[in-house]
């Protein structure tokens, strides 16, 4: 089986990174040196091998969490609206997917969408989506 987590998260990264301008796409986490009221964290990555006699394939998901804060009250529309541009570069439409090295993703379908109720601590107020895609994955190369 050949690695695509390095990969995919770089594809992630460029199709979300300013997918609304000043909102900015991490990996894991938000660096400590900044503290932005909006963002995009890619969470996490799973792979399963579906690998046949014949190709070497995964399905994977890929977890994209949008949080975002305000002072006073949240109604989630900045979270709906980042939301929707995630959608828009990540599934268009069941073959428009993305692109990344080493790898054909054959398709792309969203798995979950979670909205959990608002969070307040002091006078801010936190309010978080949590995308959940899965992909089917055919890898072409090692790129290692």
């Amino acid at each position: 089986m050949i690695d695509v987590n390095y990969s995919l998260r770089i594809a992630y990264q460029t199709a979300l990174n300013e997918c609304i301008p000043g909102v900015v796409a991490f990996y894991g986490a938000v660096p400590g040196t900044v503290s932005p009221d909006t963002y995009i964290i890619i969470r996490s990555i799973t792979n399963t091998d579906a690998s046949t006699m014949n190709s070497s394939d995964t399905d994977t998901t890929v977890t994209v969490e949008i949080q975002t804060w305000t002072d006073g009250s949240n109604s989630g529309l900045t979270a709906d609206l980042i939301a929707r541009e995630v959608f828009n570069r990540v599934l268009p439409n069941p073959s428009g997917i993305l692109t990344a090295d080493g790898m054909q993703i054959i398709s792309t379908r969203l798995l979950n969408d979670n909205t959990p109720p608002p969070v307040s601590q002091a006078n801010r107020v936190y309010q978080s989506r949590v995308l959940t895609f899965g992909h089917k994955i055919y890898l072409r190369s090692d790129i290692s």
